[in-house]
């Protein structure tokens, strides 16, 4: 049996007080009851974790299909003396570029309007197995996030190339 991952690591740098102070808070993990959210640390007495309709990550309540409770991506703050503040976002095992998409998209456009942000990331599979690698990249502004992968690429073009005329992919059909 192999082991398959998909990879990445990357910061949003430069982080002032108030840039920090909303993605910690959108990064909170939240109940929600209705239409009224609580964290763990102010959920009334009378409501339970366990009867939320939904529960996962601020940020991601409004993530296009997103069920809660998964949040495939790790994160951490931290302040270096030769970066300074940022926030980490990573993945070593499993994650999804789309939610940091989400995540990085929401924070442009509230504080960097006039900014862009990019991750690449690698798919990986632990035995040699054809067709298991890969790999692709994010590039997110305050009004797009596009997510290319390197197969739907490959597909892609491999479609294109067979549109023309004569060209096949099946080296019986095209003798040299």
């Amino acid at each position: 049996m192999a082991n398959n991952y998909l990879q990445f690591s990357e910061v949003l740098d430069g982080l002032t007080e108030p840039e920090h102070r909303w993605l910690q808070e959108q990064l909170e993990t939240i109940f929600v009851f209705g239409d009224r959210e609580h964290t763990s640390k102010n959920l009334p007495a009378d409501l339970s974790e366990d009867d939320a309709t939904w529960t996962g990550l601020r940020v991601l309540r409004d993530f296009p299909d997103h069920e809660g409770c998964e949040t495939d991506f790790e994160f951490a703050f931290c302040n270096e003396p030769d970066t300074g503040q940022h926030l980490w976002l990573f993945a070593e095992e499993g994650g999804d570029p789309g939610q940091i998409g989400h995540l990085v998209q929401k924070f442009l456009r509230q504080f960097r309007p006039d900014q862009c942000w990019s991750l690449t990331y690698a798919t990986t599979c632990s035995k040699l197995r054809i067709g298991e690698f890969s790999g692709g990249a994010l590039f997110v502004t305050a009004d797009t996030v596009e997510l290319i992968d390197a197969h739907d690429f490959v597909e892609q073009r491999r479609t294109a190339f067979r549109g023309r005329a004569g060209n096949s992919n099946n080296p019986k059909e095209n003798p040299a």
